[in-house]
């Protein structure tokens, strides 16, 4: 099976950019041969608070023109296109109009899933007409949530809309061999982009509060913080440095996370909003017990035959995000019993093998429905 994939690949890394790199690695084994156009514009020179960057404008026209070339010369069977909506909404609608005229599939992969609704919901009337007759011409749209599919499926009665999870890499995400040694604080990780919508301000203030934990944040600070955001999370780092108990991984490169993982003892990720974490799957794979918010599709990936695998709190919770650390804290064996079965579900749920294999099998209907 020949597939385009349409999305970005990294600098910089993030929730994307790692789901492409786990699909290109995952695919020959299911059967996919994948080319990759790449969206994103690789460049720093731009306005960080702005969405409509003139990089951005270059190079969808440019991947919009290596799109009809690769049509045109080597015509994959599918055309997979990964895309987030919002101000890319035009440019993918294009994509998918140039599939539509080849003849080629397009499978519209939509990578947020409140965020997304919330954004549908709030639209004029007559750009909302224009999003649902993107969402209708693709072949199949592919949604990450079961709220956010059911959400599409009502604006688009007649498409096919179907809910598949991001995979993870169970054999590159795996437990430590030994358990960490006994007596040590407790590290608590969190992985990701530090910015206010990730929750990190309370979750430093948590761990300040409960004696026996360490944090370590793995990944940059955003650019354009709010001020008075900026100067309450240093504030709160900077009494965790002034205990000992403070460790700042900066943006660490994809191959090291998974020793990130297996080198702590909680996970913890209490984003205000999300999609589907990536990291959330990474730190279950890994056999860590996790502290999650019930954002996006966090609910979905934590609950299933194995029970709830995880703890969860209100996003902004300060006081309950301190409560279930110090839980955590006192009980190992409840760590070490969220731990397996969160790795449990992880492998059960969202393995490469098995994702891919969903994919796959849509591919082939698709491809055998356009003969």
């Amino acid at each position: 099976m020949r597939v385009a994939l349409w999305g970005p690949l990294p600098p910089p890394d993030g929730g994307l950019t790692r789901w492409m790199r786990t699909y290109l690695d995952a695919a020959p084994a299911a059967g996919i041969e994948a080319e990759v156009i790449d969206t994103s514009p690789h460049s720093a020179a731009v306005d960080a608070k702005s969405r409509f960057r003139p990089a951005r404008v270059v190079r969808a026209g440019e991947s919009l023109s290596e799109l009809h070339r690769l049509l045109a010369r080597r015509r994959p069977d599918v055309v997979h296109l990964c895309t987030t909506l919002f101000w890319a909404t035009a440019r993918d609608g294009l994509a998918v109009e140039l599939c539509r005229r080849a003849g080629v599939p397009a499978v519209l992969h939509l990578h947020f899933s409140t965020q997304i609704i919330d954004w549908l919901r709030a639209l004029p009337w007559p750009t909302l007409q224009a999003v649902r007759a993107v969402l209708g011409r693709a072949a199949a749209v592919v949604a990450l949530a079961e709220e956010l599919r059911e959400y599409v499926q009502g604006l688009v009665p007649g498409g096919r809309v179907v809910y598949v999870p991001n995979p993870v890499d169970t054999e590159v995400f795996h437990p430590a061999a030994a358990p960490r040694a006994s007596g040590a604080p407790l590290r608590v990780l969190f992985a990701g982009l530090i910015t206010p919508h990730k929750g990190v301000l309370e979750l430093a203030r948590a761990v300040l509060a409960v004696d026996g934990l360490t944090l370590a944040l793995a990944g940059p600070r955003a650019a354009g913080c709010p001020a008075d955001y900026a100067r309450r999370l240093d504030e709160a780092l900077e009494a965790l440095a002034r205990q000992g108990r403070l460790d700042l991984l900066g943006e660490v490169p994809a191959a090291a996370m998974p020793e990130a993982y297996r080198g702590a003892d909680i996970a913890c990720f209490p984003s205000h909003a999300e999609g589907l974490p990536n990291v959330v799957l990474e730190a279950m794979a890994s056999g860590l017990p996790c502290v999650v918010t019930p954002v996006g599709a966090v609910p979905e990936v934590i609950e299933g035959e194995e029970g709830r695998v995880a703890l969860s709190v209100a996003p902004r919770d300060e006081a309950a995000l301190r409560d279930a650390l110090r839980a955590l804290r006192d009980d190992p064996s409840r760590r070490a019993h969220l731990g397996a079965a969160a790795r449990r579900r992880a492998e059960r749920r969202y393995a490469t093998r098995t994702i891919l294999g969903e994919y796959a099998a849509l591919y082939a209907q698709l491809t055998s429905a356009a003969r």
